[in-house]
Order: structure tokens, then C-alpha cells, then sequence
């Protein structure tokens, strides 16, 4: 059975090596391979370690561990920051990555509902999550956690790439 916690500065490391590696899988195709391999858990290191020693109020980072007690996956979440959902109810899912070697274990579900009961327990009302509109694997999941795509859609330039990526929305009043 997995646990879902708060993520520690200890576990840095760990959430960088997920973070680098699961890019280079899920984004194999939609992304430039060039920039995919240079993907390093020494490159989001830094980063990692700025963000677990200083987490804003109501904003979190969630771990998923296995039975082991290792970690496998985890998620961002804390306040929209979008132009037309900056509202005290809105939140939005920043990130969620599991380690491609546990892929289809569940982990993204145990994820994806912690991340859900933390924005209630937050106070937030629904939440927003970017997706690569081309990432089907990554629409899926979602539409079947009862996500739905709204209108929104923006360019990003990720590496060399110009990508779209659309908006989905999830009501947390809902089940």
C-alpha cells in the first residue's frame, strides 16, 4: 500500500531524479530528444532544494512511497495564478510525475486524490492543471480523474520547442 506524504527537504534528490527521468520518458516524441537527454537530476537539483526549504502557505509537494518506503512519484499543487482564475478558491495542480518504472501501479491515482483532498483541506473550491495538448497518455488519465479540458490554451517554448498545452479543470465540490 502506498503513503502519501509531505515531501521533506531530505527527499530533494530523489524528487529531481523522478523529475528528470520522467520527462525523458513522457515527453519522448512530443519534445526534441536533444533536450530530453540533456535532462540530468542534477539539473532540476538546485531547484528542488530551493522549493522543499521554503513551500508558501497553502501550496504543497506530495510523495508518493512505495511499500518500501521508497519514493515513487509526486505532485505540486497551491494557487492558480492564471489571468482569469486569480481567486482565493482556485487552485491548480503544477506538477505530477511518477517514475516511469512504476507506471501503471496505481501511484498516479493515490497522487492525483491526495492532491485533491489536500485542495479541499485548503479551502479551494476546483483546481486547474496544464497538459502538452499532444501528451494523449497525460489527457487520459486525467479525463478518466474526472478533469475536463475548458477553452484555455497557451504556447510555451520548452527547449528549442514550441508546444501548446491546454487547460483542465476539475470541480472539488464534486465527490
Amino acid at each position: 500500500m502506498a503513503i502519501i506524504r509531505d515531501a521533506v527537504p531530505a527527499d530533494a534528490a530523489r524528487l529531481a531524479e523522478i523529475h528528470a527521468v520522467s520527462w525523458r520518458t513522457a515527453y519522448r516524441g512530443l519534445l526534441s530528444d536533444g533536450f530530453l537527454d540533456s535532462l540530468q537530476p542534477t539539473t532540476r537539483l538546485d531547484w528542488w532544494n530551493s522549493r522543499l526549504a521554503r513551500i508558501p502557505p497553502r501550496w504543497a509537494v506530495l510523495v508518493a512511497e512505495d511499500e518500501g518506503g521508497v519514493i515513487v512519484g509526486f505532485v505540486t499543487i497551491g494557487h492558480c495564478d492564471d489571468d482569469d482564475r486569480r481567486l482565493p478558491e482556485a487552485g491548480e495542480l503544477y506538477a505530477m510525475y511518477v517514475d516511469p518504472d512504476h507506471w501503471g501501479n496505481g501511484f498516479g491515482r493515490i497522487l492525483l486524490a491526495g492532491a485533491e483532498a489536500r485542495f479541499r483541506a485548503d479551502a479551494y473550491s476546483d483546481a486547474t492543471l496544464w497538459v502538452l495538448r499532444d501528451n494523449q497518455r497525460a489527457r487520459r488519465f486525467y479525463e478518466l480523474g474526472d478533469w475536463h479540458v475548458d477553452d484555455a490554451e497557451q504556447r510555451l517554448v520548452i527547449g528549442s520547442d514550441a508546444v501548446t498545452a491546454v487547460r483542465y479543470l476539475r470541480d472539488l465540490t464534486e465527490g
